[in-house]
């Protein structure tokens, strides 16, 4: 179920028409440090809306996108499972409404990456790259394994592989890990931790990559779907993560 908010667009599209397709997910119950990634959604928005102008001279207008903003996904704040279901499902539903639209999910936390990935690795084969501070590899985290610790672990576990840029290892296991995982084929699924840039977040760490950068390689990549996650607007506000959602907007346009 969606619940519909304010919107980045105005719908001026049908859902079957829209090339690209804009859902939240506010869900930050695995949260393992400072909750409130589950007001991200409509702050991108809000900032989108204020801070973020239409055109971009290398990436184009926004007035020439066919944008459909779905709203945000009705979640169970505290069960899991069943707001993965609800991802999952939601998900399924509108690409069967729209096979050829581009999806972009605003989080909420990292674990909702593992059911968009699930849905669409049932409709098409692509690659996986992460940007992430974390690398969240952990087979469990306290015993659970679903929490946004552990996301990047159970998307190898469907994908049999993923790619992960920005992060440093949290243990020996992990970094052996990592040296295991092979660079995604493309088109590839983006995921972008917004940790692995600002501080605004709920898990911050004493290090960052460089947001242009991180930018100038997504530019060279073909995206299938993508999502921003864990912006936190209750520890800062970062308008570079409404900058990033216009960006791939774009690309997915061009």
């Amino acid at each position: 179920m969606l619940r519909k908010t304010n919107l980045i667009w105005e719908n001026i599209y049908r859902l079957n028409e829209a090339e690209i397709v804009l859902v939240g997910v506010p869900f930050d119950s695995t949260c393992t440090e400072i909750p409130g990634t589950r007001f991200g959604p409509n702050r991108i928005r809000e900032e989108f809306q204020v801070h973020v102008g239409n055109f971009d001279e290398q990436l184009g207008d926004l007035e020439d996108v066919k944008l459909y903003d779905a709203g945000n996904i009705d979640v169970v704040h505290g069960n899991v499972e069943l707001t993965h279901k609800l991802v999952y499902s939601t998900v399924k539903e509108i690409i069967e409404e729209n096979p050829t639209a581009k999806l972009l999910i605003l989080g909420g936390e990292h674990s909702i990456t593992k059911p968009i990935v699930k849905a669409l690795s049932e409709k098409k084969k692509f690659g996986y790259v992460c940007y992430d501070a974390h690398t969240d590899l952990w087979d469990d985290y306290n015993g659970f394994k679903y929490s946004h610790a552990c996301v990047n672990r159970r998307i190898s576990e469907i994908l049999g592989n993923v790619e992960i840029r920005g992060c440093k290892a949290e243990s020996k296991e992990i970094a052996a890990y990592l040296k295991r995982l092979k660079p995604a084929k493309e088109p590839v699924y983006l995921s972008i931790d917004v940790d692995v840039f600002s501080d605004k977040v709920s898990c911050p760490v004493p290090y960052s990559y460089d947001f242009e950068k991180m930018w100038s390689e997504i530019a060279k990549r073909k995206v299938v779907a993508a999502d921003v996650v864990e912006y936190n607007p209750l520890v800062g506000r970062d308008v570079r993560v409404a900058e990033l959602v216009k960006r791939l907007i774009l690309k997915f346009h061009s």
